[in-house]
């Protein structure tokens, strides 16, 4: 399927890169392939009692995925201002089509390094969140 049919299908958008004026710490915005998360899923899935926190969540292509595939609360993190605006956009529309959906979905604005990792947090996702000096 087409990146941006999967979009509509979830009422997202998360097509398109960005660049950070702080190019030396940070990687460009851009989301993990449709393809990889369906084979991501193929070979690993996530139980009810999992609480993914996805660093670098961008607009939240990856949260949104799972949230809907598997009904887990799911946490994004992003410290780019404008990305993490239109995360909590596309949450606003994702909500709407996923309102079976029980399982919590939010995002936070801020630095992933900076972020507490809660005790029921039990599953992580990074893709290219920052540099290899960072992490």
């Amino acid at each position: 399927m087409d990146p941006r049919q999967y979009d509509r299908k979830l009422g997202v958008k998360t097509v398109g890169l960005r660049d950070w004026d702080a190019k030396g710490r940070y990687n460009r915005y851009e989301a993990t392939p449709y393809r990889a998360l369906e084979q991501l899923c193929k070979n690993y899935r996530l139980r009810k009692v999992d609480r993914l926190v996805d660093f670098g969540c961008g607009r939240g292509r990856v949260a949104f995925f799972l949230h809907h595939r598997f009904h887990v609360p799911v946490i994004g993190i992003e410290a780019h201002d404008k990305t993490y605006e239109e995360a909590l956009v596309n949450l606003r529309s994702y909500r709407y089509r996923a309102r079976h959906i029980a399982a919590p979905i939010e995002f936070r604005f801020g630095l992933a390094e900076q972020y507490e990792v809660q005790p029921e947090e039990n599953r992580f996702y990074f893709f290219n969140p920052f540099s290899h000096e960072v992490f």
